[in-house]
């Protein structure tokens, strides 16, 4: 029997326990500590392009996926993932064989730079998780669907940056090989 870890949760009456040892409870506070590390490095003359954001990236990102992804202890798994989302033309791509590839839907950099912002103006760890429960997507599109995307905008949060290229959701692909006809979401 596997005791409960420090980041143990219910969902549905049951209790999930991640086996990673990152967690929102060890994460939250080490990306306030890399927030104000970036924002000294600014006030240095350092840039984000140089490097001065990448740390708070890396740790948002591994927060964001054990919060919106139960389970979830790497991004290159959530093809797999019970909650994984697919454009309708990823996962035909996918049923062929052919490579899919991972897309933030609200760009890694914007919402790093939104996140510092609400940690600057004081939000508490709820209302972080909270702002990262809102915005926080991860979807598997082709590469031609994340060029159009990435063209059309690749570097600001807009709630319908994928209907802004265009790009046809569907259910995860594990409930969709119960619905074969692949209902779009709205």
């Amino acid at each position: 029997m596997m005791a409960a870890g420090r980041d143990g949760r219910e969902e549905g009456g049951r209790r999930l326990v991640s086996r990673s040892k990152y967690n929102e409870n060890n994460l939250i506070p080490v990306l306030r500590k890399a927030a104000k590390f970036r924002n000294e490095l600014i006030k240095a003359g350092f840039t984000d392009n140089g490097g001065a954001i990448h740390s708070a990236e890396r740790i948002l990102d591994i927060l964001s996926c054990r919060i919106k992804y139960l389970g979830l202890t790497h991004i290159n798994n959530v093809k797999n993932h019970t909650a994984a989302e697919f454009s309708k033309a990823a996962m035909e791509s996918l049923d062929r064989g052919e490579r899919v590839f991972i897309e933030h839907v609200a760009p890694l950099r914007a919402l790093t730079r939104a996140i510092i912002s609400a940690i600057d103006a004081g939000k508490s760890d709820r209302q972080l998780i909270n702002f990262i429960k809102k915005h926080y997507r991860l979807v598997l599109l082709t590469a031609e669907e994340t060029k159009r995307l990435n063209k059309i905008n690749r570097s600001e949060i807009h709630d319908d940056r994928l209907g802004q290229a265009k790009i046809i959701m569907v259910r995860s692909r594990k409930r969709s090989l119960k619905n074969p006809q692949n209902e779009e979401l709205r």
